[in-house]
């Protein structure tokens, strides 16, 4: 019988130590992943092969593209004026203990509705050009970003039909204008994708906080990007900055 209550009160105690640690842990930001199971049988023994997983923390990403002007020694092909439509925005996790590397959809929406972005907008912030997109996401690390364009021999009906009016001319979706001139159709390699590395996202990434929000400004650099001839058309070669902004306010 003693050694019964001693067991009793062995089992107890544990049992305190654990709920106040998960208390403890609980009272700290960014304390939210966790799993923790006790079974005990009727002697008082505790099974320690009991697993379960961990609940996954989310965070918000809104995305804007901010102002980038053309001077007269960053010229595209003579163009001060660049529209790209784009159908996708994803940002890429970095790997974790428990999980690999994945790309993760921040502008979900464009899928079905894309947008028709100029690239070269004279706006002031990109509070001023609006919000692209955003989503909800896993928290962590993002060290790139992935562009998803929409090319102008896409044959989706849904998706053509959310361009009101394309600044290009009918079934172009992506141009470049040159001064005094007709707009200029944009190919692209295959898939058409743009990535944007690491070493062109300020700090090299930007984190997610578990329940916080983070707004990232993408904006063309026009002096490191380029525009070939490629029969009438032209291959546009971009770079992109990448920079975590302060939320816009509603009078920006």
């Amino acid at each position: 019988m003693r050694v019964h209550r001693t067991r009793t009160a062995a089992v107890k105690a544990l049992r305190v130590c654990l709920w106040a640690t998960l208390l403890f842990c609980t009272s700290l930001a960014g304390c939210t992943s966790y799993c923790v199971v006790i079974q005990s049988n009727p002697g008082g023994t505790i099974d320690p092969n009991t697993t379960c997983q961990a609940k996954m923390t989310t965070g918000n990403v809104a995305v804007t593209f901010s102002s980038s002007s053309v001077g007269a020694q960053a010229s595209l092909v003579r163009a001060p004026r660049i529209f790209v439509t784009f159908r996708g925005i994803d940002g890429l996790r970095a790997p974790t203990p428990d999980q690999a590397s994945t790309w993760q959809e921040l502008a979900p929406h464009l899928e079905n509705k894309p947008v028709q972005v100029e690239l070269t907008s004279p706006a002031r912030s990109s509070c001023a050009v609006g919000l692209l997109g955003s989503a909800v996401v896993p928290a962590g690390v993002y060290r790139q970003l992935r562009l998803r364009v929409f090319t102008n021999a896409v044959l989706n009906r849904t998706a053509t039909a959310a361009l009101e009016q394309s600044l290009c001319g009918p079934s172009v979706f992506s141009c470049l204008i040159p001064p005094d001139a007709a707009p200029q159709p944009l190919v692209w390699d295959d898939p058409a994708e743009i990535v944007i590395a690491s070493d062109r996202i300020e700090d090299g990434s930007f984190r997610v906080l578990p329940h916080g929000s983070v707004h990232i400004a993408i904006a063309l650099d026009p002096i490191l990007s380029r525009a070939l001839p490629t029969g009438p058309a032209l291959r546009l070669i971009p770079s992109f900055s990448v920079w975590v902004q302060p939320e816009c306010s509603t009078g920006s």
